[in-house]
């Protein structure tokens, strides 16, 4: 049967955003109801077990300096932060030959080298000009918004070498091809993220530090302060929305409440109806939104011997599906993980990246070429695609080109009661833990300055 309960708020979602949106409510007095279609909290964050007390993290993993919000909530949650492995020398490998190099730039040639430079030089002018708050204002919002990213490389790149190196670091952290991303949301990006370095940076980006024992212990930490008003199992099916108050009908509880948070990207809000409906600008920017493909692979070795070989376990390449690979191995060593992408762009197209089989053997193949022979005989072999849960459509993703300037603030405009979270709807630091937050912190006060503080609250129940 349907339980039925009564709150100040309800929140739909139990990633970091719906359960940090929650826990603010809470802290101001609040009473909340979280529903969540999954059988578990984390969204977009989970772990993989390894071995015995050995983990890696199946979805987002990285958090970095300049995120402040997630910082600040690890802090509160008392959870620990250890340093992505970077000691050692990476490797660069293009056209059949490999080079070791120190530090964070790849032994580029020099004309190459002087292209990457160039081109961030003009993308982070133009980001600048970009208001993080309202993109589709910039004055050239609309040629930007028209055209995509990759497009602008291919025309404003002299060096095939840089913009591969444009191509590979933008395909990892937007979990989608350069070509399938405006260039206005591009740079908004940019501007949100504080530069082009600390977005494809470990030391001093975006990619510094992990979570001891994994991300999905922010949601786990979140959900126990939260206790009985998560409710798991229970996909939100319906929110009816009038004058008085939202009804959001879900599989194990229906909750009546003043206001509701949806916590969801915004091609899985789609699913759910919406009595009234929603405005034309909002239904068609779930319609439209480009979710991204990536899947993570792990090869897992007894120990991490590239490390006995003054290697740090990073490489960037041309290879046919390791294009980026990066050391994923817990604190202690205990184990070694090399972890790598699949989904970047011109990555081998063929139908042998359909065959699991296949797939695994091709990984393999590349690392030995990198790593030396050892690589090739992991004694496991991890991968997490997210395209194929049941509740997600997959990883981070954004907006199609063209609907930035077309639908502008849809995506968190509150529409009566319902107001809007989840990492796609940050201005700062989207696609990140950091924007997660952000927007959860950005919807409650939306809440709270609705005046709903003054006539709370109503016990959950």
């Amino acid at each position: 049967m349907t339980e039925s309960r009564t709150a100040d708020v309800a929140v739909v979602g139990a990633g970091v955003s719906g359960l940090t949106a929650a826990r603010r409510l809470a802290q101001a007095g609040l009473s909340v109801v979280v529903t969540e279609a999954s059988d578990r909290v984390g969204g977009r964050a989970m772990n993989l077990d390894v071995a015995d007390g050995v983990i890696t993290e199946g979805g987002g993993q990285w958090v970095g300096p300049g995120q402040d919000r997630i910082l600040s909530l690890l802090d509160e949650l008392g959870l620990e932060t250890f340093k992505t492995h970077v000691d050692g020398k990476s490797i660069y490998r293009r056209r059949g030959r490999s080079k070791r190099y120190d530090g964070l730039v790849p032994p580029l040639s020099p004309l190459a080298l002087a292209d990457f430079a160039q081109l961030q030089l003009r993308l982070e002018r133009m980001a600048r000009t970009v208001p993080l708050d309202t993109p589709w204002t910039a004055r050239r919002a609309r040629s930007w918004d028209a055209t995509t990213f990759g497009h602008w490389l291919d025309a404003n790149a002299m060096t095939a070498e840089a913009k591969e190196m444009f191509t590979v670091g933008f395909s990892v952290t937007n979990a989608e091809d350069p070509h399938a991303t405006s260039l206005l949301v591009q740079l908004a990006r940019i501007r949100g993220a504080g530069g082009i370095g600390h977005t494809l940076n470990i030391t001093g980006g975006a990619q510094e530090s992990r979570v001891a024992g994994g991300t999905v212990r922010i949601a786990q930490r979140l959900a126990g302060e939260l206790g009985d008003a998560v409710v798991l199992d229970s996909p939100v099916v319906e929110i009816a929305h009038d004058a008085d108050g939202v009804s959001v009908r879900s599989a194990r509880v229906d909750v009546r409440a003043d206001r509701v948070i949806v916590a969801m990207s915004p091609a899985d809000a789609a699913r759910i109806r919406v009595t009234p409906g929603l405005p034309t600008r909002r239904t068609m920017l779930q319609r439209r939104w480009s979710v991204g493909a990536e899947s993570k692979l792990f090869a897992v070795y007894d120990r991490p011997f590239w490390r006995e070989q003054g290697l740090n376990g990073q490489a960037v390449t041309d290879l046919p599906v390791a294009q980026y690979v990066v050391d994923n191995s817990p604190p202690d060593g205990s184990v070694g993980i090399l972890l790598t992408f699949l989904g970047t762009a011109g990555q081998r197209p063929d139908a042998i990246l359909d065959d699991p089989a296949a797939r695994r053997s091709a990984v393999l193949d590349d690392l030995a070429v990198l790593f030396g022979p050892r690589a090739a005989n992991p004694t496991e072999y991890l991968e997490k695609d997210w395209t194929h849960e049941p509740w997600i459509s997959g990883c981070v993703g954004s907006r199609a080109p063209g609907s930035l300037t077309q639908y502008t603030d849809a995506d968190r405009c509150p529409v009566g009661r319902i107001h809007w979270a989840g990492t796609e709807t940050a201005t700062v630091n989207q696609g990140y833990f950091d924007g997660a937050v952000r927007a959860a912190e950005r919807a409650v006060r939306e809440v709270l300055d609705s005046g709903l503080l003054k006539v709370a609250s109503r016990p959950a129940g």
